[in-house]
């Protein structure tokens, strides 16, 4: 079977809280900076730049028997598809790889679940069913 690859849906809320807020806290820094402010400046950028680059690396790769999860360009986790249970949507706030509240909850082994939120859920989800279905 051929691999498929899913983007993350990024959701407008996320990018504020974690973007916009942090980016705010700047503006009082902006009159007549000191050495030390530049600094925090200069590491809030930073900060901002590398969250804004983390959700936009985010994707999803079904790949044969594999669901490969890769976050932050380089790290990935994989999950066999014959082990997922099961697949239900979620708002889960808790921290994944996934750049949207509206996630999909995808639970694996015995009692592993990760949350995450492919751009075309349905898409993603028959995908996942049907590759699950030719291994039975």
């Amino acid at each position: 079977m051929q691999t498929k690859t899913y983007k993350t849906r990024i959701s407008i809320l996320i990018m504020c809280i974690l973007v916009i807020i942090p980016a705010i806290c700047l503006v009082p820094l902006s009159q007549a900076p000191t050495p030390a402010q530049i600094t925090v400046v200069s590491f809030v950028l930073l900060t901002i730049a590398i969250i804004i680059a983390s959700i936009f690396s985010i994707k999803y790769v079904i790949d044969n028997d594999t669901l490969r999860i890769y976050t932050f360009f380089w790290m990935h986790t994989d999950i066999k598809i014959e082990s997922i249970k099961k697949m239900e949507p979620s708002r889960c706030l808790l921290s994944s790889p996934a750049g949207s509240l509206k996630r999909l909850a995808i639970h694996y082994n015995k009692y592993d679940v990760v949350y995450i939120s492919p751009r075309n859920q349905e898409d993603f989800i028959n995908e996942i069913n049907k590759r699950r279905e030719s291994k039975e």
